[in-house]
């Protein structure tokens, strides 16, 4: 699963926050690797990565056992999405039962 965060959107951090707590509380949902691109990283004024982990609550009972990463980003100049994509697709390769 990938989560996009508007990083230089402080109002509406909390509704992110939100909707992100419901997507988490799917139970479909509930092994699935989580990648949190921490988006507009090139604004001046944008929360950190830290900040917006904080907001999130990941690493907290919210994200309970999944695997999770936050990832800095600007999807103008793709800084950081290669590397996050590049570590999601690692993670769930690392988790597929490959039977013969």
């Amino acid at each position: 699963m990938i989560w996009v965060v508007d990083s230089a959107d402080r109002r509406r951090l909390r509704d992110c926050k939100e909707e992100f707590g419901k997507l988490l509380g799917q139970e479909k949902l509930a092994g699935a690797t989580l990648l949190v691109l921490a988006n507009k990283q090139d604004l001046d004024g944008a929360l950190s990565v830290e900040d917006i982990g904080t907001a999130l609550e990941l690493g907290s009972a919210a994200t309970g056992k999944r695997h999770w990463k936050i990832e800095s980003c600007s999807a103008v100049t793709g800084e950081g999405l290669v590397a996050g994509v590049d570590w999601l697709v690692r993670d769930i390769s690392s988790r597929v039962f490959m039977g013969e």
